[in-house]
């Protein structure tokens, strides 16, 4: 599930970079390339040191689980942070009824990232923690 989702991080953040200035994407992009690259490399860390490679119990998903989750979490708000910057960019250049337009669309386009967000959460956190017996 972690290679899943430095896979999806990535492929959409590259995607964002596209339209920004060589300083954005320097510095934008590049912070959201380190934050791939901590997640991705720290989480098989964890899974070399916690046998999760040996045996796919329980007990070694769960220490792997415990950085994925927030680790996703922080992903999860890096990409609607870089989206945001786009929609609220691209306000800056209309006139006022576009721009209060494009500054509703993204709020409404946030809430309903936060809400897939939140189900995509569920079930990243239900992958390393079953929550049945």
């Amino acid at each position: 599930m972690d290679f899943i989702i430095f896979v999806v991080f990535s492929g959409i953040g590259a995607f964002l970079t596209i339209g920004m200035t060589t300083n954005e994407k320097k510095w934008i992009g590049g912070i959201g390339g380190l934050l791939a690259l901590i997640f991705i490399v720290v989480s098989q860390i964890i899974k070399l040191q916690s046998g999760f490679f040996e045996g796919r119990t329980v007990e070694t998903a769960e220490p792997v689980g415990e950085w994925v989750v927030p680790g996703f979490l922080v992903l999860g708000i890096y990409l609607l942070g870089m989206i945001n910057y786009h929609w609220i960019k691209a306000a800056w250049k209309k006139d006022t009824w576009g721009r209060w337009g494009l500054i509703i669309l993204d709020i409404l386009f946030s809430l309903l990232y936060l809400l897939f967000g939140s189900f995509v959460l569920f079930i990243v956190a239900f992958t390393y923690f079953p929550f049945a017996p």
